[in-house]
């Protein structure tokens, strides 16, 4: 897991120390996801988007995440269960984030690329949260399962009330939070942070399952 970490760090690096204008832009056409790119065959942006970071505290989360939840599962799962959850979850966080930006797109809206790591960061977490369903996370005095529910519950919600998808009631309240000052809320792909979550508790679901011999 090191070495990822140590991939991330390298990548924000190359970026920031990139010549502003259109150098740095550069990174984020060619590497962060979006449809715009995958239309245009850069399908490598589906795994590519997440080892770029919008700042050093983006990125910061994302290791803190990786390190004290990825090391936990690597513990219990091993490296090769790892580096699948790290996939499976980037790439399901992708695929949720591209079908909710062209419900947007749809509706005349703009959309900005996505980047960040943070899809196979809920993928850990939730696999976690599925294998040891009552033990409590550091610092949170809550059972993984409570957790997993409350974090599930709150990303869903926050997908949904995205003023740009425009769901009756739903985004009403977005808007209501945007005016209230929430507007960076929605800077957040919640729909790449569901998509990884539910890609994580599956496999990890898979994994538990029994094996029936006949």
């Amino acid at each position: 897991m090191n070495g990822l970490l140590l991939l991330l760090i390298s990548f924000h690096l190359l970026l920031i120390l990139t010549p502003i204008s259109d150098g740095r832009f550069w990174w984020y056409e060619h590497l962060g996801l979006s449809w715009n790119g995958i239309l245009h065959g850069k399908v490598w942006q589906l795994l590519s988007y997440a080892f770029l970071h919008a700042d050093w505290f983006h990125l910061l989360v994302n290791l803190c995440m990786l390190w004290f939840v990825g090391g936990r599962v690597l513990t219990i799962l091993g490296r090769k269960i790892f580096y699948e959850l790290v996939i499976t979850g980037v790439l399901a966080g992708a695929v949720l984030h591209l079908i909710t930006s062209m419900v947007m797109m749809a509706r005349g809206y703009n959309e900005s690329y996505l980047v960040g790591i943070s899809g196979a960061c809920f993928a850990l977490l939730f696999a976690l949260i599925a294998i040891s369903p009552q033990a409590r996370m550091s610092f949170i005095p809550v059972s993984g399962k409570n957790l997993g529910l409350g974090v599930v519950i709150a990303e869903a919600m926050m997908w949904l009330m995205h003023p740009s998808l425009g769901l009756p009631v739903f985004a009403a309240l977005g808007e209501q939070m945007v005016l209230l000052g929430g507007g960076a809320l929605f800077e957040i792909s919640h729909a790449c942070h569901l998509g990884g979550a539910l890609a994580g508790w599956g496999m990890a679901r898979r994994i538990l399952a029994p094996i029936h011999i006949r």
